[in-house]
C-alpha cells in the first residue's frame, strides 16, 4: 500500500489532547458558497475535535487582484488561459501575508486547505498539513479551467505544487486518486500520505429525513451544478427525455443552471444557485435531496464531489460517472452508481428504469446511502480521523 487509510473505528479512543490550529486560506472561511462550504464545515470539525482555531484568511491584496483581473482579459480578449491562481508573484505574496500572520498566532499546528499556493513560500517551523482533493497534475487538462495553460503557468502550478508538498509534515487527500497523485507525480513520502474522505457539507441534525420510494410511475431527478458543461447537463437532459419517451413521467430539477437553450423542456425545471448562507435556501435544498428519487450528475471530471456525499446524507441514491475519485464515495449498489466514463445516456436511463421496477432494490440504496454518510462521510468522522493524525504526527515542541 502507497499510502495510509485511516480507519475511523480506531479514532474512537483518541485521547483528550486539544491543539490551536492555524486555519491557512485565503478564502473566506465563514462563507458557506466558498468550495461549497468545506471551509466552513471543515473548520467546523476541526474546532470541535482537534482544538481552538485561529483563521488566516480572507486575504485582500491589490496586485493579486490586478493580476487576476489581467488573467480575465487575457481569456475573454485573446482566448489565453492565463492560470492567475498559480502565479508564482501571487504564491510569494501570500507566502509573504501569512508568513506575518502565523507569527502572531502561538500554534501548534498549521492546517491548510487547497492552499498549496498559499504555503508554497510560507516560512514557519510550526507543523504543517496540507489538505487537499487534488494536485495540478491531476487537473491539468482534465477540468476545463485548467486546459490549455501557457507553458509557464503549467511550469509554475507544478513548482508551486511541489512546494506545498514537499513542506507539509502531513499530506491529507481526500482520495487514493488524489493520494497517488502526490505519491507518484510529486514524489511524496508515503509515511506522511493520508487518505481521509470528506463530509457532506450539511448541517447535521440529530435525525435526518430519509425518503423511501413507493411508486415506479414517477421519477424526480435533481441536477446541482454551476460548471453544467463539466457536470455532464447535457447528458442528464437527454436521459429525462429518454425516460419519458419510455413512458414513465420523469422530471429533472436543475440547481444553480442558467437555462440552456438546447435543454428547454417542460420536463426540465431550472432554479437560481442556493445560497447556502440564507436559512431559507439551506431549507429548499434539503427538501429537494429529500423529495428526489435520484441525484443525476453523469460528471465528466471530478476530484470527488461533495454533492454526493450531500446527497448520501439523505439517502439519495446517486447516478453518476466513473472519474476522478468518485467511484471512491459512490460505491456501486451501496449508495448509487459510477458507470463507465462513456457510458450513454440510454444506459443511464435503462439503469434508472431498473431500478424504479423494483422498490426493494431501490430502497436498499436509500438504506445504504445514509449508513454510508452516517458511518463515513460525515465531518465529524473526519475531524476524528484528522485527531488521531495529529496526535500520531504532531510532537509538541
Amino acid at each position: 500500500m502507497t499510502y495510509k487509510i485511516v480507519n475511523v473505528i480506531t479514532c474512537l479512543t483518541l485521547n483528550l489532547m486539544r491543539y490551536k490550529v492555524a486555519y491557512l486560506t485565503s478564502k473566506n472561511p465563514a462563507d458557506r458558497t466558498v468550495s461549497s462550504g468545506v471551509y466552513f464545515y471543515q473548520s467546523e470539525a476541526i474546532e470541535k475535535h482537534i482544538g481552538e482555531v485561529f483563521f488566516l484568511g480572507p486575504v485582500n491584496n491589490w496586485l493579486i487582484d490586478s493580476i487576476k483581473l489581467f488573467a480575465r482579459l487575457l481569456n475573454k480578449f485573446f482566448g489565453i488561459n492565463y492560470k492567475a491562481t498559480h502565479n508564482i508573484i501571487v504564491s510569494k505574496i501570500y507566502g509573504q501575508v501569512f508568513t506575518k500572520l502565523i507569527r502572531k498566532i502561538d500554534a501548534d499546528v498549521v492546517f491548510a486547505e487547497k492552499a498549496s499556493v498559499e504555503l508554497a513560500y510560507l516560512k514557519t517551523s510550526i507543523p504543517i498539513i496540507y489538505s487537499t482533493d487534488a494536485t495540478f497534475k491531476s487537473l491539468l487538462n482534465y477540468y476545463p479551467d485548467f486546459s490549455d495553460l501557457l507553458k509557464h503557468c503549467v511550469y509554475w502550478g507544478n513548482n508551486i505544487e511541489q512546494k506545498a508538498i514537499d513542506k507539509a509534515r502531513i499530506v491529507i487527500c481526500a482520495s487514493k486518486w488524489a493520494a497517488e497523485s502526490v505519491i507518484k507525480e510529486y514524489n511524496g513520502k508515503r509515511e506522511k500520505v493520508y487518505v481521509l474522505p470528506r463530509g457532506a457539507n450539511i448541517d447535521r441534525p440529530d435525525v435526518i429525513k430519509v425518503s423511501r420510494k413507493k411508486d415506479t410511475d414517477n421519477v424526480s431527478l435533481l441536477f446541482i451544478g454551476r460548471d453544467w458543461k463539466r457536470k455532464g447537463f447535457d447528458i442528464a437532459c437527454n436521459v429525462v427525455r429518454y425516460l419519458n419517451l419510455k413512458g414513465y413521467s420523469a422530471k429533472l430539477t436543475a440547481i444553480g443552471v442558467k437555462p440552456v437553450n438546447d435543454f428547454m423542456d417542460n420536463n426540465i425545471e431550472y432554479l437560481p444557485f442556493l445560497n447556502k448562507n440564507i436559512p431559507e435556501s439551506r431549507e429548499k435544498f434539503q427538501k429537494l435531496m429529500v423529495d428526489s428519487d435520484f441525484l443525476l450528475m453523469p460528471t465528466r471530471a471530478e476530484c470527488l464531489g461533495i454533492t454526493f456525499c450531500e446527497a448520501s446524507a439523505y439517502g439519495l441514491p446517486v447516478l453518476t460517472s466513473n472519474t476522478g475519485g468518485v467511484s471512491e464515495i459512490v460505491i456501486n449498489g451501496l449508495n448509487g452508481y459510477a458507470l463507465d466514463y462513456d457510458a450513454s445516456f440510454e444506459e443511464y436511463g435503462d439503469l434508472i428504469i431498473s431500478l424504479v421496477s423494483d422498490i426493494e432494490k431501490y430502497n436498499s440504496l436509500v438504506d445504504g446511502a445514509h449508513t454510508l454518510y452516517n458511518e463515513k462521510l460525515n465531518w465529524d468522522e473526519w475531524g476524528k480521523s484528522l485527531h488521531r493524525i495529529i496526535v500520531d504526527n504532531i510532537k509538541e515542541n
